[in-house]
């Protein structure tokens, strides 16, 4: 009886209702009670809506946690938003994207700033770009003596200054980043594809169709899709890029200011080459 009980409650707790309600209370334990704002109704509704399910790695078939989404709000915005008109609604997404980007860039000024004061170096070894946008801003006068003291002696507003011109450049650095990477990863496959197409393409004088004709006209439309899937691609990026927590460095490096572009990760057959190296030298 007791074994009975227990398989009920776990099967509950796993059910899509149990998870909303584990997830409702788990969020509620870590926020304060009179917080009534409108962030934490915002954590409540992202947090109760994903859960975590048992699942197989199929690379390394290990056990393990895989985070599924229980529900979405899709049908729930469609309705706000099912009575407006197409560039009334397309406005409001352009504008909201653009308030993002804002904030996005204002974050990682933050973050770069933080790991360049972290650093211990002082503002005379910021980029030349920078120092000279910085001194735009400022002023001649003003910008000059500053350049030889550390991060900690700014003042507020000359901090926000130098954050949102550290933020452009890193949000700059980021989207050339993701604009190459999503170019390559498409590019890679697209020029599969057309090579697959060459090979195939000679079936279609069986029906009665000139190949050649018909290779231009298909690579043609498969270039205007290879072009819509970098857009779709460097877009779905951009908003979902997360930054590194801050790093100190060395307080004897000279490097500029880089961006916290992350590194590739190392994959596995990668990794077992490397362990048959090291074991033939030893």
């Amino acid at each position: 009886m007791c074994i009975r009980d227990s398989n009920k409650r776990a099967e509950a707790l796993l059910s899509p209702q149990g998870q909303v309600s584990q997830n409702i209370d788990s969020i509620l334990s870590r926020t304060t009670t009179n917080d009534t704002g409108e962030n934490r109704l915002v954590d409540l509704l992202t947090g109760m809506s994903t859960g975590t399910k048992m699942a197989i790695d199929p690379k390394t078939h290990q056990r393990g946690m895989k985070r599924v989404i229980l529900f979405n709000y899709i049908f729930r915005a469609a309705r706000f938003i099912q009575d407006e008109p197409v560039p009334s609604v397309t406005a409001d997404v352009l504008e909201h994207l653009e308030m993002i980007q804002k904030r996005l860039e204002t974050v990682w000024g933050k973050i770069e700033f933080e790991r360049f004061r972290l650093s211990g170096m002082s503002l005379q070894n910021l980029e030349n770009s920078i120092k000279e946008a910085w001194t735009a801003e400022l002023g001649q006068d003003s910008s000059s003596p500053l350049l030889l003291q550390q991060p900690d002696t700014l003042d507020l507003q000359q901090r926000e200054v130098l954050e949102r011109l550290l933020g452009r450049r890193v949000q700059n650095q980021i989207h050339r980043h993701i604009l190459l990477s999503v170019i390559s990863e498409l590019w890679v496959d697209h020029l599969t594809r057309v090579d697959a197409l060459r090979v195939s393409i000679g079936l279609e004088a069986f029906a009665q169709r000139d190949p050649l004709v018909q290779y231009k006209g298909q690579a043609s439309e498969m270039f205007k899709e290879l072009l819509s899937d970098i857009r779709a691609g460097v877009i779905g990026r951009m908003f979902l890029f997360h930054p590194r927590r801050p790093g100190g460095q060395s307080s004897g490096s000279s490097s500029p200011v880089s961006a916290p572009v992350p590194a590739p990760a190392v994959q596995p057959s990668q990794a077992v080459q490397s362990e048959k190296k090291k074991r033939k030298r030893h």
